[in-house]
């Protein structure tokens, strides 16, 4: 019984951490930046700011994942509200956009209009949506002998759900591992622990949508998700 208390215990802790590295990664990476551009000669006291302000936002970003991944941890109930998908996607572009700009990524957006919203905890919905930018931006770091990109678009699928595809061009899944992919602990990255696409999924799932992954025909692969339409 102490082992597996001690085990989920573990297994919760690394869930956590997980969900927060990533915006704590943010705040580090704009923190620098800030520094950098106020030891200038002269400094750029406008580019500062807006790092700064990034650093703010991204505080209070890292403060909601830790909140939400403690209450799914729980199994508390979501926080259910009416949720435009298309400003989640661009709140997570924009915490994003400093990774993004280093890595010299081009980032193409397809919209659906009157796509309408959908009932959900906005902030499960962001971490949903930054993992899985984060996980094409990491796809796409390593590519060289071709443009680096990332497309997300939107629509409506065959049973009239809402959908979201993250695309990249990155270096792609083995066939074999598509589906293993969303195992907890199972990670094809040196340094990954294998928890991200397991809590997409279940975040997913929790409002009653379903995530999987392709290969795209030349390079990278298409990870895509649905949803319930608000208005249905």
């Amino acid at each position: 019984m102490h082992s597996a208390q001690s085990m989920a215990m573990g297994e919760s802790a690394a869930y956590v951490a997980h969900e927060v590295n990533q915006p704590l990664a943010a705040i580090v990476l704009s923190a620098e930046i800030a520094l950098e551009w106020l030891t200038r000669e002269p400094p750029n006291l406008d580019l500062a700011k807006q790092a700064i302000e990034r650093v703010i936002g991204n505080s209070h970003r890292a403060a909601d994942v830790a909140r939400s991944a403690r209450d799914q941890v729980r199994r508390s109930p979501i926080d259910i509200t009416d949720v435009d998908i298309h400003n989640v996607i661009e709140c997570v572009l924009d915490a994003s956009s400093l990774d993004v700009h280093r890595l010299g990524i081009v980032v193409e957006t397809q919209f659906a209009p009157g796509l309408g919203g959908v009932r959900g905890d906005r902030v499960q919905l962001e971490r949903l949506t930054g993992n899985l930018i984060a996980n094409a931006i990491d796809a796409v770091s390593t590519v060289d002998d071709r443009p680096r990109r990332l497309r997300i678009s939107t629509g409506i699928d065959a049973d009239g759900d809402m959908s979201v595809a993250v695309e990249d061009s990155g270096t792609g899944i083995d066939a074999a591992k598509l589906e293993r992919i969303f195992d907890p602990f199972f990670t094809t990255k040196a340094d990954g622990l294998g928890l991200g696409l397991p809590i997409c999924r279940s975040i997913v799932e929790s409002h009653g949508g379903r995530l999987w992954a392709t290969a795209n025909p030349v390079h990278g692969s298409t990870f895509r998700f649905t949803l319930p339409r608000q208005s249905r």
